[in-house]
């Protein structure tokens, strides 16, 4: 009965040193996870500036096409070319936006990637010099 009784002591005193090693795992994993996914939303962001951008410039051409238009006296061919123009100017400002909103979400998701990445580190680093002091009490896995 009492070796019964040791077993599962010695059994429950293990439990935490392995599940906090997983943990520190995880959270390793986690934060090149949350890395990643900075890095890419950072390239999508670039992406989506650049498009707006494009269009800025295409409704910038369709202003002047608009302008000629009104020249040669084809007014009501010029105000919808202008409307287009307006349009494509708006849709390529709020692509320009949420593009830059999507890199500064990127950087801080990339930022908070490297902190639980150290995080991690410094959990399996704790685990370590714990077990290094005391072995018996954080046997190793």
């Amino acid at each position: 009965m009492n070796l019964i009784l040791r077993g599962m002591l010695g059994a429950f005193l293990l439990l935490p040193a392995a599940a906090s090693a997983g943990r520190a795992e995880r959270l390793e994993r986690r934060g090149e996870r949350m890395e990643q996914q900075g890095e890419n939303r950072q390239k999508h962001g670039a992406i989506r500036v650049e498009r707006g951008q494009r269009l800025e410039q295409k409704a910038e051409a369709k202003d002047q096409r608009a302008a000629e238009l009104r020249a040669q006296g084809h007014y009501k061919a010029a105000e919808a070319v202008q409307r287009e123009a307006n349009r494509e100017e708006r849709r390529g400002e709020r692509m320009t936006r949420q593009g830059e909103r999507m890199q500064e979400q990127g950087e801080r998701r990339e930022h908070r990637g490297e902190r639980v990445q150290r995080r991690g580190e410094a959990l399996e680093q704790r685990r370590a010099n714990a077990q290094a002091s005391d072995p018996q009490a954080y046997p190793a896995k």
